[in-house]
């Protein structure tokens, strides 16, 4: 159907985050577009879908969420800015949710993935090109040719935290993929190039310097790992060659550049410890001053909060901000800007998201479970410990997995009452 199209081409183009025609990501333009036509499909055609809008678990945890909004509203000083960024959290947990699951129903959860992962490589494959050529591609891309990273590099996402988290998102995807069962022995073209797709990804999230993305791929291959307890000498043979492979490409590509690129020597193998010394000692001492200062606001009124325009991601410059600074960690955001009922809403959505992912994971009755469903557990789990210190609530890709997620799980609900009730109507029959 048309609504399909569209919403594979908005996720193909999810990493053009600043390509924004009208105001809004060339991403969101397809949603919305995808979004109209399926609602009209749900009336006209595609009638058996129509319950999505309304069977959405989130509907009521999207109704605390907007009166804590609209209560914050009386301390916003942005009125427009606040309540566009409550339409924009209602909309995440409701329509497109809704939209998620219709397109699970018709089957496109791989095609939805494989885009996905597609722009994750075309991301870092930005990132690479002006890292080897000392090209600002990614800069001009994104829209920040002022923006100066220094040695971390953001390829079209605007920021390298935002370029980290999301290809922790696609390369957990990607592994996922790769563990699939086939014969170790078996080296096929359609392997090659999944474990090319896989490097290039690791390698851009090297180049991004995030070390909440450094430590969210980690933990992302361990739970992989531990979900199928794939811990054994069968799994260790493929998964040591791999990284270590990973490791010496890595490896060459540094030593190469060094030799090619002398200005860039500081790059090099310590962006790691780059990124770890900055948390250190700039990042984290700044980020619990401001989580000091969030929580004083916080204890003078938790109900009504300090409005949504104080939201990280609002766009609001730092004169105009109450804060020197942005709250990095999603609950204290949400309680700090939207109060305590916001604040009630996004921990029970976050918490149903954490409970359905850790129950797919360690279902000890999975073997019907695929892997890139089992992928997309561990990056609904890694996205909830990443967003612990990171601010954004509305990116895409983080919702893409969550929809995912949640519409395979109530699909399997929907399976589960209709084999019920077929067997009731056969034990009938039978009387």
């Amino acid at each position: 159907m048309l609504s399909t199209f569209f919403f594979l081409s908005g996720t193909l183009l999810l990493s053009l985050n600043f390509i924004r025609p009208f105001g809004l990501a060339i991403s969101d333009w397809l949603y919305f577009i995808s979004l109209g036509l399926a609602l009209l499909e749900t009336i006209f055609i595609d009638r058996k879908s129509r319950g999505t809008w309304t069977n959405n678990r989130f509907l009521w945890f999207g109704l605390l969420i907007l009166i804590g909004g609209i209560i914050s509203l009386a301390k916003s000083k942005n009125i427009n800015v606040a309540v566009f960024e409550i339409i924009q959290q209602i909309y995440v947990i409701t329509f497109f949710i809704s939209l998620i699951w219709i397109m699970v129903k018709r089957g496109q959860t791989r095609n939805i993935l494989l885009a996905l992962i597609l722009t994750g490589v075309f991301t870092s494959c930005i990132a690479s090109i002006d890292y080897i050529t000392g090209s600002r591609l990614g800069l001009f891309l994104s829209g920040t040719p002022n923006e100066q990273f220094w040695y971390r590099y953001a390829g079209t996402l605007g920021h390298p935290n935002k370029f980290g988290y999301f290809l922790v998102i696609t390369t957990t995807i990607t592994f996922a993929r790769l563990m699939k069962d086939e014969p170790l022995r078996k080296i096929s073209l359609n392997r090659m190039i999944w474990f090319l797709l896989l490097f290039m990804q690791i390698f851009g999230l090297y180049l991004s310097g995030s070390l909440t993305a450094y430590i969210g791929i980690l933990l992302s291959i361990i739970l992989l790992f531990i979900s199928r307890k794939a811990i054994t000498w069968r799994a260790l043979k493929i998964a040591i060659p791999v990284l270590l492979v990973c490791y010496l490409i890595v490896s060459l590509g540094i030593i190469t550049s060094k030799l090619s690129f002398p200005q860039r020597s500081q790059l090099g193998n310590s962006l790691i410890s780059k990124a770890i010394m900055r948390v250190e000692t700039t990042t984290a001492p700044s980020r619990l001053i401001i989580f000091e200062h969030a929580l004083e606001e916080i204890i003078k009124n938790p109900l009504v909060g300090a409005g949504y325009d104080q939201i990280s991601t609002s766009g609001i410059g730092f004169i105009t901000r109450d804060l020197h600074g942005t709250i990095h960690n999603v609950f204290l955001q949400v309680l700090y800007a939207g109060g305590l009922l916001a604040f009630i809403g996004w921990s029970a959505v976050y918490a149903y998201l954490g409970w359905i992912a850790i129950v797919t994971l360690f279902n000890r009755e999975k073997k019907g479970v695929s892997l890139m469903i089992l992928g997309i557990a561990v990056s609904a789990i890694t996205i909830i410990i990443m967003d612990q210190f990171q601010d954004a609530i509305y990116q895409r890709e983080k919702w893409l997995i969550f929809g995912l997620l949640v519409s395979y799980t109530w699909e399997q609900i929907v399976l589960k009452r209709t084999n019920k009730q077929n067997h009731q109507h056969i034990m009938i029959k039978l009387e």
